[in-house]
């Protein structure tokens, strides 16, 4: 039997005559969405009309909308189903509960819809759901991580990890060698059976004990102090002058390669760090690694690398670095006057890496092994009275230096003086983040003063090198 299609009523010829009269794209819109909410069959005639009165990025702020409206409509639905079906279970085990048309009907009304959007959306957006870390993290400290792989301990360290990882699962503190090639596998670390026992050899009295039957695991204190041992045996008293082991543990992801172990250790301290702005000669230190391996490194982990530049001011020109050139900039109108500008440390930002929820026995090591450092030499490797002049390259604890704002630099100031201080400008058209180089924390330069090339007078501008400290 041929039945007629079903024809809207008069009502959407006046809407759309009425709607095409308004001109300007945001009342049209707003009154299309609230028309469109009310009665979902005008949604298609009115986006028709949008095609017919707009164009370009008006036109997809619309369809945009439209979408977003689509969505609230399917979720409605899916929230009616639902409801619908738990009525329908709740039938058959009562009788009194009797769902008839006119109740149908009433969740098809706009009010309720709006209803079930809301209550839909906050239990899909506001429920709070705990962050599980990924399946081949583990949490260890990333200090400990750094100076395992300074002294080219990371094989050894990562099966460390493992063991670890695997004693507070199980509350045991010896594994087998099937075991432990099971939770190899687990956490997807390929090793072959002669690399496995080089490692398990090498290991033997740092971080484990080998019998015929079980590896015997080692506590993370005793590693610490046996980590802090072999630095020192070894002369290499920068790993720990300024860095200790003893911080709260980061997710660190022991899969892939040796080098993609290493690159992730390199990440989880960069992260713990807060996303330092650092030297590069002085993470090559702290790593024992050329800048060659930090640069693959960045790469494997995923690091990203802004570059910072600092500018002086002439009252700061003592202070400039060698490696400054010279600028002319804007001062005021038809007046300008001469500042250097230097590039500066790095700042790398690394992907998001979980931190442990707890600290555990970070703190007791932490200061194990610093009575450990005082018991073995009391007045020497591990004090800083030598600063930059030791013989060691001599890394030393620094002061605050790079500030957000010139609030916060002037509030430094007043309470430790003039000490070296930058202050955070924005960054240039070049992407490069320019600081201002304020030891007083007075900010006395911005981005973008550099007069035109032109306007300098140079035609062949060539960098101009400071030739002496003092310089006027």
């Amino acid at each position: 039997m041929h039945t007629a299609p079903k024809q809207l009523p008069e009502l959407d010829h006046d809407l759309l005559l009425m709607m095409a009269g308004i001109e300007r794209p945001d009342r049209w819109l707003q009154v299309a969405l609230s028309v469109a909410r009310n009665h979902r069959e005008y949604a298609k005639a009115i986006e028709q009309q949008a095609s017919r009165k707009f164009s370009g990025y008006q036109l997809e702020k619309v369809h945009r909308e439209f979408e977003a409206l689509h969505n609230e409509a399917g979720l409605a639905r899916l929230f009616k189903e639902s409801v619908d079906a738990q009525k329908a279970k709740n039938q058959t085990l009562s009788s009194e509960i009797k769902v008839d048309a006119n109740k149908k009907q009433f969740f098809n009304t706009a009010p309720l819809a709006k209803t079930i959007i809301k209550i839909a959306e906050k239990m899909a957006v506001n429920t709070p759901v705990e962050e599980c870390p990924p399946i081949n993290t583990i949490a260890g400290d990333p200090e400990l991580a750094r100076l395992a792989v300074a002294l080219h301990q990371a094989p050894q360290f990562r099966l460390w990890l493992v063991l670890l990882q695997m004693i507070r699962e199980t509350n045991v503190n010896h594994l087998s060698r099937a075991g432990l090639k099971a939770a190899l596998s687990k956490y997807k670390i390929n090793v072959s059976e002669r690399n496995l026992r080089r490692w398990l050899r090498r290991g033997h009295g740092i971080f484990w004990n080998v019998t015929d039957d079980y590896i015997y695991f080692a506590g993370y204190e005793t590693v610490a102090k046996r980590l802090v041992e072999m630095a020192l045996k070894h002369e290499l008293t920068d790993l720990i002058n300024t860095n200790r082991p003893g911080k709260r543990g980061m997710y660190i992801d022991v899969s892939g390669s040796l080098q993609q172990f290493e690159a992730h250790i390199y990440a989880a301290w960069l992260a713990h760090r807060e996303n330092p702005t650092i030297a590069r000669s002085t993470l090559s230190v702290l790593f024992n690694r050329e800048a060659r391996i930090l640069r693959k490194w960045d790469k494997l982990a995923g690091i990203k690398v802004i570059t910072n530049e600092a500018q002086f001011a002439p009252d700061h020109f003592p202070d400039v670095p060698e490696h400054a050139y010279m600028y002319e900039a804007a001062v005021g109108v038809g007046r300008s006057e001469t500042r250097f500008r230097a590039r500066m440390a790095n700042t790398y930002h690394t992907p998001v890496i979980k931190q442990h929820g707890k600290r555990g026995q970070s703190r007791r090591v932490y200061y194990a092994v610093g009575k450990y450092l005082e018991s073995v030499e009391p007045a020497g490797n591990c004090e800083q009275s030598e600063g930059s002049n030791a013989l060691t390259g001599g890394l030393k604890p620094t002061s605050r230096r790079y500030f957000a704002n010139a609030a916060k630099a002037r509030s430094s100031a007043k309470h430790t003086g003039k000490r070296i201080r930058y202050i955070a400008l924005r960054r240039d058209m070049y992407k490069r983040m320019v600081w201002d180089y304020a030891p007083d924390g007075v900010q006395r330069t911005t981005v973008g003063e550099e007069l035109p090339l032109l306007t300098q007078k140079i035609f062949r501008p060539q960098r101009v090198y400071a030739s002496s400290p003092s310089r006027r």
